[in-house]
């Protein structure tokens, strides 16, 4: 009987060399176990995801493929690990906003990036997020906030959940770590507030209840 608990649940495939170095690396340094395979071979059961090129994509008999070349950098284990954490065609659309003076707002349904924009206020920030909220069909719905400046968090989760109520979740996530990973250049400051914004949506928080409202006096 096959331990399923020690089959990986990625696969490598491809036969380019650089690529195959990248990605290897990456997910050694993540501590994921991998399956290395030609590009149409055939894919086992247990695998969640599988990397490769866009070159080789088309020879790939799965759904579930990332190419190198979509994956930011910054972002790519964070990526990477949410395919991998989502249950395969689970219905899920997360947005993740970066609360500031920017407001950076990123939303992914089942793991890819659909849509992004940096607004200047909280109620402009609401007033999108609830149209994007109503315009999927999608089954979970979760909207992460950062927590770097609780003032415009609390604006923006209390609007949305008056709006919503239990049809979505709402956390609020611990932002350490992200700013360092989404620095960019002076004049890209808008870049920076996006690329925070997706790491807040692929980190889970804790959500948002009247006792952690009351915890910040509100």
């Amino acid at each position: 009987m096959v331990d399923v608990e020690k089959v990986p649940e990625v696969a490598v495939a491809t036969l380019d060399g650089r690529a195959y170095f990248f990605i290897s690396s990456l997910l050694k340094s993540m501590g994921i176990r991998f399956r290395s395979l030609t590009p149409n071979e055939q894919i086992d059961e247990h695998v969640k995801l599988v990397l490769s090129t866009r070159k080789e994509r088309p020879l790939i008999p799965f759904d579930r493929v990332l190419c190198v070349e979509d994956l930011d950098s910054e972002l790519a284990a964070a990526k990477i690990l949410y395919m991998v954490k989502e249950p395969a065609g689970e219905s899920v659309y997360i947005v993740g906003i970066d609360p500031g003076v920017r407001i950076g707002i990123s939303a992914f349904y089942l793991g890819d990036e659909v849509y992004s924009c940096v607004v200047y206020s909280a109620a402009k920030a609401a007033n999108i997020v609830s149209k994007l909220l109503r315009s999927t069909q999608a089954k979970k719905k979760i909207v992460r906030i950062g927590d770097g400046n609780i003032e415009v968090t609390l604006k923006i989760a209390e609007a949305l959940a008056e709006e919503f109520g239990k049809q979505i979740r709402i956390e609020i996530v611990n932002e350490a770590g992200t700013t360092a990973l989404a620095k960019s250049k002076p004049n890209k400051r808008c870049v920076k507030d996006l690329r925070a914004a997706r790491l807040i949506a692929l980190r889970q928080g804790r959500e948002l209840t009247p006792n952690f409202i009351r915890s910040y006096g509100k």
